[in-house]
């Protein structure tokens, strides 16, 4: 079976998105799982891993929607 999954840069295309730092908020209603399920996938290498600005947590929107689109194939 192919591989699929568009790559990070195709997904923000066609989501017409930019690469841009999500929030936890934002994080929670793009990926729609708890703070608490995204740490426990992230910490077993299965959830797309945060980022540190200063004192608050972000992530990539493209790792997001990347990560919604391998949800997706299985």
């Amino acid at each position: 079976m192919l591989n699929t999954t568009p790559t990070p840069t195709e997904i923000l295309k066609q989501y017409a998105e930019s690469e841009r730092f999500c929030r936890e908020a934002e994080r929670k209603r793009i990926t729609t799982l708890s703070r608490s399920q995204a740490w426990q996938l992230e910490k077993q290498g299965r959830f797309p891993k945060r980022r540190k600005i200063g004192n608050t947590n972000v992530w990539l929107l493209s790792d997001l929607l990347y990560w919604i689109a391998q949800q997706e194939e299985v």
